[in-house]
């Protein structure tokens, strides 16, 4: 696993995002993204850069308890977070940290990929 110090939150920071701006901004964003998306009934879906994972949690509700959600960032604390939230129904939820340039699974082995509010962040977006 490659790990960056570039984007990593203290844990009391990923806490107020959680807390400050997701219900305000990011929540509602996520929702709005997902429900575009068009989500179908047992797809397998990979939210990359999820953050606290409201776009991953969403998500699992409109797949159903037969589709799979993954959520990837590279903040261990933003995962943290994600983690110690109640579980939502439908889909499980994995969370791993990763780097959105070596992503954890196959080619070809989800149907849909999210990403909200990361692709500003990622270096060499020229």
């Amino acid at each position: 696993m490659i790990t960056s110090t570039q984007w990593q939150l203290a844990q009391e920071a990923a806490e107020r995002y959680q807390t400050i701006l997701t219900p305000a901004i990011l929540g509602p964003f996520a929702e709005a993204l997902v429900d575009f998306a068009a989500l179908q009934d047992g797809e397998h879906v990979v939210d990359v850069g999820c953050g606290t994972g409201a776009a991953a949690r969403h998500a699992a509700q409109m797949v159903g308890s037969s589709g799979h959600v993954l959520a990837v960032d590279i903040n261990s604390s933003m995962l943290a977070v994600a983690r110690s939230l109640p579980a939502v129904p439908g889909a499980s939820i994995g969370w791993r940290e990763a780097n959105i340039t070596h992503l954890p699974f196959d080619d070809n082995s989800v149907d849909v990929v999210l990403c909200a509010q990361t692709l500003q962040f990622l270096p060499g977006k020229d």
